[in-house]
């Protein structure tokens, strides 16, 4: 009986250290593992005054990781910076401001930002694709793709080299926006009015008393 009742207390005692060793080996398992920092990047990129980016491309942007876009607008106009979502597709350079959304309305844009005058600037973020692949950012505000104002950027691996924007003085030229060349003219112009009234008055014949 004695024996039977030691018996029975090895047992109690074996199986509460069973308890206590087996959560602690469970627990030292788990020890070593980590989860791994998510991916970023960024992209830096100014509207400049001649309808154009700078810079008008971008190459091995991060996959599959959360990118910040800083969007600085250079000129006195608002622009926009449009990331489509259609991989590897140049939208035609003649397509109208209605071509251009519908376009969106089927491809919703990867990012969309928009600054609204000198020295404004937008700071957002959007994921990137998980695939390596090249897209176009264009600027949608009226009339400004159609002035060639677009871009090009690649996830993951290199741009193409036959891909390239138009060609453009950039931020700090000596540039001049239509709106800037039309006022211009039109003082040219007024300008020219005053100097032919001025001189026919001049020469006019004056007559006598």
């Amino acid at each position: 009986m004695a024996w039977n009742g030691v018996a029975k207390f090895a047992v109690v005692v074996l199986l509460v250290l069973g308890t206590v060793v087996i959560p602690s080996s469970t627990a030292s398992g788990h020890t070593g593992a980590s989860g791994s920092a998510a991916a970023t990047g960024s992209i830096q990129v100014a509207a400049t005054k001649d309808y154009g980016y700078q810079p008008g491309t971008f190459q091995q942007v991060p996959t599959n990781a959360t990118i910040t876009v800083t969007f600085t607008d250079d000129d006195v106009l608002q622009h926009s910076f449009v990331i489509a979502s259609r991989e590897g597709f140049v939208i035609p350079t003649g397509d109208t401001d209605t071509q251009l959304a519908q376009f969106f309305a089927t491809y919703p844009a990867l990012y969309y930002s928009v600054v609204n005058a000198l020295g404004d600037q937008a700071v957002g973020t959007f994921h990137s694709p998980s695939a390596p692949g090249w897209y176009e950012f264009v600027c949608n505000v009226s009339g400004h793709f159609e002035n060639g104002m677009y871009g090009f950027v690649a996830f993951g691996e290199n741009l193409p080299s036959n891909l390239t924007p138009p060609s453009r003085v950039g931020v700090g030229g000596s540039n001049l926006s239509p709106l800037d060349e039309a006022a211009i003219a039109g003082f040219v112009v007024a300008l020219a009015l005053v100097i032919v009234v001025w001189r026919r008055h001049r020469t006019a014949p004056k007559v006598p008393p």
